[in-house]
């Protein structure tokens, strides 16, 4: 039984442009929600406000030009309007404070199956601009970038995030600042970074992690994560922050896409390795070849694919299948790096598909 009361009252206006926003976005009793002063250390300065002329969602990169979602957001606040006015802003920290810059978005991938509010809720914004190599991003292996003494990886057991485990999670409430003594007022709302720490609940048959962590609209898309020593993979994202109460369970919690099985897939074929770092093996692909490899490869195509015009071909459809519109794009990417154009995908081509561009 959880311990901490439940304050309703108010729905904030992040996640919204034309739908409701999914479940209730709840503050659990006391709000524990604390400004971010200094988004330029990590993890805050991966983690990015979603904006299209006022608070949308929240996001975190896990590239240069990949930045990691609530798949709502992409069906609903981003895709009110042209994917070119949405700007996204890596360590945001006020309306017009911009460390790194901003981006505006070539394109979108939604998961496969999305359903919202479900485990198959979330997706990847695709910049216009490499602005994730200015902060540097989410690893999917344990990396530090400079600066950063802890470093940060993705969930790859499914075991992490146990019941009472410590959680952390921040993003870009489209509630605050409204607090007297805040040290981010003065500021527009949803401009300003919030964390909040608390505990795991549980993680659902559905695939969902649920947790106690105080969120509001405009987080959708926010990382949630458990610090550990850098010896134990640093700082490991184990879910998507999505919404607020669960239909499994009748008790109260915020809750999040716990990252395993197809979404851990999902998420590392778009998170990009840093120069300097080991790439891992991947088998080689040709014409005929199947399977969840031959999707990521679909999907490391399309993020090429919408970023580079010139290249004359529409994005794929990741369907797992190497067919002849897969080995067009494959020979127009290794045509455009220099490689040997011969639409087989061995260690070089895969070195330069995991590699950024």
């Amino acid at each position: 039984m959880l311990q901490r009361t439940q304050r309703r009252g108010y729905r904030p206006y992040g996640d919204y442009r034309g739908y409701r926003p999914y479940g209730d976005y709840e503050v659990i009793g006391v709000d524990t929600r604390v400004c971010v002063t200094n988004t330029t250390v990590a993890p805050h300065r991966y983690i990015c406000s979603v904006d299209i002329g006022g608070a949308c969602c929240s996001g975190t990169l896990i590239g240069p030009r990949t930045v990691l979602t609530a798949g709502h957001c992409l069906t609903g606040c981003v895709a009110s309007g042209s994917l070119g006015s949405t700007q996204v802003a890596p360590g945001r920290n006020g309306g017009s404070v911009f460390p790194f810059g901003q981006s505006t978005v070539a394109g979108l991938q939604l998961a496969p199956g999305f359903v919202a509010s479900t485990a198959t809720d979330y997706g990847v914004l695709i910049l216009s601009s490499p602005i994730g190599n200015g902060p540097g991003w989410w690893t999917l292996n344990h990396f530090r970038f400079a600066g950063d003494t802890v470093g940060t990886s993705v969930n790859q057991t499914g075991a992490f995030a146990t019941a009472g485990q410590t959680l952390h999670i921040s993003g870009y409430p489209g509630d605050l600042p409204n607090r007297a003594a805040d040290p981010c007022s003065g500021q527009p709302q949803g401009t300003r970074q919030y964390r909040a720490q608390d505990s795991a609940v549980r993680i659902t048959p559905r695939g969902l992690l649920e947790y106690l962590n105080d969120t509001a609209g405009g987080m959708s898309g926010s990382p949630v994560w458990s610090e550990r020593p850098a010896s134990q993979g640093g700082r490991t994202m184990v879910a998507i922050h999505i919404s607020g109460d669960s239909d499994e369970f009748s008790d109260v919690a915020n809750r999040g896409v716990f990252i395993r099985g197809s979404v851990l897939d999902f998420v590392r074929a778009h998170n990009f390795f840093p120069f300097g770092s080991t790439l891992p093996a991947r088998p080689t692909l040709r014409q005929g070849s199947q399977g969840t490899t031959t999707r990521e490869l679909q999907y490391r195509l399309n993020v090429w694919l919408v970023t580079t015009p010139a290249a004359g071909l529409p994005a794929l459809n990741p369907d797992g299948i190497f067919g002849p519109k897969t080995l067009a794009a494959t020979r127009a990417f290794q045509a455009r790096m220099a490689l040997t154009v011969d639409g087989v995908v061995g260690p070089q081509t895969w070195s330069r598909l995991l590699s950024p561009f």
